[in-house]
């Protein structure tokens, strides 16, 4: 199936078209200046880090479904909503009997973790790198009880005039990418929230998804400094709650202060068996690895968004 989904944008589109929509500004087009776009600043970075970053952070972006998934139920977004309470119930079950998860609170903030990753994580990367936010209304969802819980996709109806940006049209992309973020972070938050996972851990998880494209090019070459400028202004734009899930320490380097992005408050991750150590990002460390510049080829993880 990975092999399926790797495509970006529509199916129904010819490839030529695609790849000219899905790569975002061409840099020549992109002004020096802080004040232009996040997602042309975000093209700078994808060329700034190793081939390999850019490459997984553009396999997530969100596609058509292939042709055996849309013999599945796709469904919309109010099926999602209605059935997602099922789903997040066994991803609190699988993290407890399966990843050995101490405490059914451990468990709701894996499955926080998880889910977000599958669905929050793949609109940000979708915006960043094509600058048109998904709508609600396009988007279609297969719930599973079991990995990958949920997938995500474009209606396989819409054509390419549907993903043309239109500023006479509809809201401004930022603007519609915090609506998207805001009904499904609601879903998410009444089954895994509210008296699950405290406030702070969820905005912390919920901010460390949508960034962590980010964190993706800073780990194969992207200067950090550049890459925390970019994440500081792309989470200001997203609201409160958001924004403050991510708190910035500070050095001074000949003269310039720098900013190192932090979770809020710790997810528990490291209490597992499998994982007896902290998340890079995690507010209970004492070290900031994120100053320090990626040298070689290649940085980062092994998992499938580059984490």
């Amino acid at each position: 199936m990975e092999a399926d989904l790797s495509f970006q944008l529509c199916a129904v589109v010819d490839p030529e078209v695609l790849q000219a929509v899905s790569i975002g500004l061409s840099l020549p087009d992109i002004p020096a200046s802080e004040t232009v776009g996040i997602p042309a600043r975000f093209s700078g970075l994808v060329a700034a880090a190793h081939p390999d970053g850019g490459a997984l952070v553009s396999g997530r972006m969100i596609g058509s479904p292939a042709r055996h998934v849309v013999a599945a139920e796709l469904r919309e977004f109010s099926g999602f909503e209605a059935n997602f309470g099922i789903v997040a119930k066994h991803m609190i079950e699988h993290a407890k009997e399966v990843r050995e998860a101490p405490t059914a609170k451990i468990g709701a903030s894996l499955a926080l973790k998880t889910i977000c990753q599958a669905v929050l994580n793949r609109i940000s990367v979708t915006y960043l790198l094509s600058g048109r936010a998904p709508r609600l209304d396009e988007l279609r969802f297969v719930l599973h009880e079991k990995a990958p819980w949920v997938e995500l996709f474009y209606d396989p109806r819409l054509s390419l005039e549907d993903f043309e940006l239109n500023p006479d049209q509809g809201p401004a992309e930022l603007f519609a990418l915090s609506i998207c973020f805001d009904d499904i972070i609601q879903v998410f938050h009444r089954e895994l929230g509210r008296r699950k996972v405290a406030p702070s851990v969820f905005y912390s998880t919920v901010a460390v998804s949508i960034t962590s494209p980010f964190l993706v090019l800073r780990r194969h070459g992207a200067k950090p400094p550049e890459v925390a400028s970019v994440m500081r202004a792309y989470l200001a734009s997203l609201g409160k709650k958001i924004n403050d899930g991510i708190v910035w320490r500070q050095r001074e380097l000949a003269g310039q202060i720098e900013y190192a992005p932090r979770r809020k408050a710790c997810c528990l991750k490291y209490a597992l068996p499998s994982k007896p150590h902290l998340c890079s990002t995690c507010s209970r460390s004492t070290q900031t690895t994120f100053f320090d510049e990626v040298k070689g080829p290649v940085g980062g993880h092994s998992l499938p968004d580059g984490r």
